[in-house]
């Protein structure tokens, strides 16, 4: 009888503290809610913008913080995500928008569910979206393209390079460089803008061809991410001494810090990644909260990197975001 009495009540305690664990657990999974950062691939480029999500979440609390990225860099692939992490039930989004026609429709529709969603680095306006975070990417093609000019002395050759010809955020750029171009005559782009499309095995061959069929060119700039760091390589293995050839580019990944240590690439833009998720997951908190932004845009600013400020870099926009995050607040009514 004691045997058996034991049993029981050892099972009576099994289900209870089961219970107990699940509802505890069923709790903290219902209060938490879930933000998802949607880029528009995988690409080193996203990594600060991910910490900064994350941090955000933490401070906030309450929050779990992810980052899905398509497996492909394509507007279908992106939608695709938008519209799984719809069906999962998510709570809210923000994305970096590949390509404007494809991702309006998605965009409307998350809206329209009542799921907060907005943009980061790469803006969808025409949209429901709430709010766009971001470069002012007009103004960055003329704060690189007015460093890129005066290094060449107004004068000579150039290629523009660029990581797509869908994105809205790459379209501004040029925009932005030609404003500044236009300034100086004696600048002469001899052959269109070459699109890398995110691939550094395309970026190398056009960098060949450009130099092998325009020997006097005198200048690079790059809108996108690949095209400054293959006109580095190939420069290099020709021989041609640092700074022969002016190269500006985009981002400090690891090939262009390099190039810009070795003094191939002679600057290059940083936009501020980390500000963009850090202030994309307050943003959403506020849109969960019922508050509304009191305009369509806020912008994180770019720096202009070279040899001086490249190791401080990542540390100075951290900092620049969470001096960024009061005036954010500002916005928000």
């Amino acid at each position: 009888m004691k045997r058996w009495y034991y049993m029981v009540s050892m099972v009576v305690l099994f289900i209870l503290v089961c219970t107990f664990v699940y509802a505890a657990g069923g709790k903290k999974e219902k209060g938490a809610l879930t933000f998802v950062l949607v880029p528009k691939g995988v690409h080193p480029w996203y990594e600060p913008a991910g910490e900064g999500f994350k941090d955000a979440a933490e401070e906030i609390g309450g929050i779990n913080a992810r980052v899905v990225a398509p497996a492909e860099w394509s507007g279908e692939a992106q939608v695709r995500v938008v519209e799984d992490l719809v069906s999962e039930g998510v709570d809210a989004i923000a994305t970096d928008v590949y390509d404007v026609g494809a991702m309006v429709p998605a965009i409307n529709e998350v809206a329209d569910r009542g799921i907060p969603i907005l943009t980061f680095d790469a803006p969808a306006y025409e949209s429901k979206a709430a709010l766009f975070i971001g470069t002012d990417n007009i103004d960055a093609g003329n704060v690189q393209s007015e460093a890129f000019a005066k290094q060449m002395g107004g004068k000579g050759k150039y290629v523009v390079f660029v990581q797509d010809l869908a994105g809205l955020d790459i379209k501004q750029r040029v925009e932005g460089n030609r404003m500044i171009t236009r300034k100086h005559p004696d600048m002469v782009e001899p052959v269109d803008v070459q699109n890398t499309q995110y691939d550094m095995s395309i970026a190398l061959q056009l960098a060949e061809n450009l130099l092998t069929a325009h020997p006097d060119i005198k200048g690079a700039i790059d809108m996108g991410m690949d095209g400054c760091t293959a006109m580095y390589k190939v420069l290099k293995e020709r021989g041609l001494p640092p700074g022969e050839v002016k190269v500006i580019g985009w981002t400090v990944l690891p090939d262009v810090a390099q190039g810009i240590r070795e003094g191939y690439i002679t600057g290059s833009i940083r936009q501020n990644p980390y500000a963009m998720g850090y202030l994309s997951c307050y943003g959403l908190k506020f849109l969960i909260d019922g508050k509304r932004p009191t305009t369509d845009r806020f912008f994180t600013g770019v720096t202009l990197v070279t040899k001086d400020t490249l190791d401080t870099i990542e540390e100075i926009n951290r900092e620049k975001a969470i001096n960024m995050r009061e005036g954010f607040k500002k916005i928000w009514k």
